[in-house]
């Protein structure tokens, strides 16, 4: 597995749209600690972006040796198919990414999805559907019906457990070897479940749950090591993107590079 790092980690915290630190910056941060790529999110570069803030984008990605393993679409809506999806996918080829990130929130979504696979395949890119509470790839069962109904080859999933964790979901080897045949992409962060009167409340499980961020090496919460161990067992050789939010009272680029140096210890045990 190659590790990338997802822009998110940069984001305000509890915010999706604005970025700490700018990408050129990351981009060399992010090179300097050991990542192989980055996933772009909407607060470093969006639909609308002058042409110069493209090419900025691009050749930061570039002077550093980096990929653009990932473009997220609307990063701060979940379940809905972007309506801007042939701008993404515009701005995903001008800076050499080859999976888009958008959501997917229901049935009547599906023609969208088709339209915008069928364009997207033309180019070879790929649409990746994160595994996320309050959509239908809440569970296994709900992926893998949603993935037979969309019924496109460049259609998978991002394999991310914590989503499944808070929606009591099983993400162990079981899981991923059920999901094996649809992961394209994944993503690793941390979340752990709290008692009602702590944390940050969130839509799952039928209602709301609280829940805590923690860092990936903490062992509370999703079991990490299990996640990487399962992926390397189903023979997943792609990108494993640090996806965790900068939350409070964390030095973005130096938990950056503490999650990398646990993520490869992890992968090359």
């Amino acid at each position: 597995m190659k590790l990338a790092l997802s822009g998110r980690v940069v984001e305000a915290p509890h915010e999706k749209t604005r970025a700490l630190i700018d990408l050129p910056d990351l981009a060399e941060a992010a090179a300097r600690i050991g990542y192989g790529a980055l996933e772009v999110r909407n607060s470093q570069l969006d639909v609308g972006a002058t042409a110069a803030r493209v090419t900025e984008i691009r050749q930061a990605l570039d002077e550093n040796g980096l990929a653009a393993c990932c473009l997220v679409a609307d990063s701060a809506t979940e379940g809905r198919f972007s309506p801007r999806f042939d701008e993404y996918l515009d701005l995903a080829l001008r800076i050499g990414a080859e999976r888009i990130r958008p959501s997917i929130g229901s049935i009547e979504q599906i023609p969208q999805v088709r339209q915008a696979a069928d364009k997207a395949a033309a180019f070879g890119v790929d649409l990746v559907q994160f595994t996320h509470h309050g959509t239908p790839f809440n569970t296994v069962a709900g992926s893998l019906d949603m993935l037979r109904r969309v019924n496109r080859s460049n259609v998978g999933l991002v394999f991310e457990a914590a989503n499944l964790y808070i929606e009591g979901q099983d993400y162990g080897i079981d899981a991923v070897r059920a999901l094996a045949p649809h992961i394209k992409h994944a993503e690793v962060q941390n979340m752990h479940l709290v008692g009602p009167d702590e944390g940050i409340p969130i839509t799952a499980q039928g209602g709301y749950v609280q829940y805590e961020n923690r860092r990936v090496d903490d062992p509370r919460g999703v079991d990490i090591p299990s996640v990487v161990e399962s992926l390397k067992a189903i023979g997943y050789d792609g990108w494993l993107v640090m996806h965790s939010p900068n939350f409070d009272g964390l030095d973005p680029l130096a938990y950056a590079a503490q999650a990398h140096d646990y993520l490869r210890s992890l992968i090359d045990s």
